[in-house]
C-alpha cells in the first residue's frame, strides 16, 4: 500500500480535493449518466468554493466531522473522504474517492475506516450512504464492507 497517512484535509488540499473528486466522478459515472449528467455532479460536488468553505469551516456545521485526505510520502493525495454525524447516532458519508491509479490498493479502506472513526466518536451507531446510481460502481466496495441496501441507492450498516 502507497497510503502513509490519512489526515485532516487542510485549506491548501482543496484544488488537489476538487480535482480528484472530479477525476473519481467522471471516471465511474460518465457511461451510466452521460456527459450532461456527470458535469452537472462535478459542478456541484467539484466546486473549489465550497470545498474550501467546507474545509475551513470553523467548528464545523452540526453534524459535519470534515474532509479527510490520503497522502503518499511525497504528499500528493491519493484518496479523501467527508461525512458527518447530522442526525442523532446515523452517520452519513458524503464522499469516498480513491485516485484512478490509486484503486484496491487499501487507500478506500483506511479512509472508511478513519470517517468511521469519527463518526463513532460522535456517537454513531450506523453509517449510511447515498450513491447517485442503483448499479454504481462503487456497489462492491460497500457490500465488502458490510453496507446493504436500504433502498436501491441508499446503503446501510451497522457499526
Amino acid at each position: 500500500m502507497l497510503l502513509t497517512q490519512v489526515r485532516t484535509a487542510a485549506s491548501h488540499d482543496a484544488a488537489s480535493i476538487s480535482r480528484l473528486l472530479a477525476e473519481g466522478i467522471r471516471d465511474s459515472y460518465s457511461e451510466i449518466l452521460g456527459r450532461p449528467s456527470t458535469e452537472r455532479l462535478v459542478s456541484d460536488q467539484c466546486a473549489l468554493p465550497r470545498l474550501r468553505a467546507e474545509i475551513e469551516m470553523p467548528g464545523g456545521a452540526p453534524g459535519w466531522l470534515g474532509w479527510l485526505v490520503a497522502a503518499g510520502p511525497d504528499g500528493v493525495i491519493h484518496g479523501v473522504a467527508s461525512g458527518g454525524v447530522a442526525v442523532p447516532a446515523q452517520g452519513e458519508i458524503y464522499a469516498l474517492c480513491t485516485a484512478l491509479g490509486r484503486r484496491r490498493s487499501g487507500i478506500g479502506t483506511a479512509l472508511l475506516a478513519a470517517v468511521t472513526l469519527r463518526m463513532v466518536a460522535y456517537g454513531a451507531t450506523s453509517q449510511r450512504i447515498g450513491l447517485p446510481v442503483e448499479q454504481d460502481p462503487a456497489l462492491p466496495f460497500f457490500t465488502h464492507h458490510d453496507f446493504a441496501r436500504v433502498t436501491p441507492v441508499r446503503l446501510g450498516r451497522t457499526l
